[in-house]
């Protein structure tokens, strides 16, 4: 890694910062950026490009599980929302009837995907295909339709 590279990062991600806590931020925004989003987006265009219908998504609830475990600086982090896949909330004690409902609509999501190749149904939010407008889907205790991932962070990277 050259200077050049540190300092574009720097001047990026951590140039502005006031406080401690907004230069961590800064590094992790970097590493998630790098690690997950570029890696996310480059993967879904790939398989977009190459004609397959592709359906992303970016999971934004932080689970009522994290309390207490997880710092309060970090949001969802990667993988949570397979716990939601899979019914978790329903599991353990600890889940919100937000979450419970959120549960089930992700398992809907995924079953529907699993059984016809389109997450898509009946009273669920639609679910854009990932075409070159780049819709996604916000997943979050209400879902919502959006458009290229942090697309200045996935054009710097």
């Amino acid at each position: 890694i050259t200077s050049e590279a540190v300092d574009r990062v720097y001047n990026e991600y951590i140039k502005n910062a006031k406080n401690r806590a907004q230069v961590r931020d800064g590094v992790f925004d970097a590493l998630g950026d790098f690690f997950f989003v570029l890696s996310a987006t480059e993967v879904a265009r790939y398989h977009r490009d190459a004609g397959n219908p592709v359906y992303f998504y970016e999971f934004q609830h932080r689970p009522s599980s994290a309390t207490g475990v997880v710092p309060e600086f970090v949001k969802a982090d990667h993988a949570d929302e397979i716990a939601f896949v899979f019914g978790k909330p329903f599991l353990a004690g600890y889940a919100t009837e937000e979450e419970h409902k959120l549960s089930r609509t992700v398992m809907s999501y995924w079953t529907n995907f699993a059984r016809n190749g389109n997450p898509n149904g009946e009273g669920l939010v639609h679910w854009p295909e990932y075409d070159l407008d780049e819709k996604y889907l916000e997943i979050d205790l209400v879902q919502k339709t959006a458009k290229k991932l942090k697309e200045h962070k996935v054009e710097f990277w």
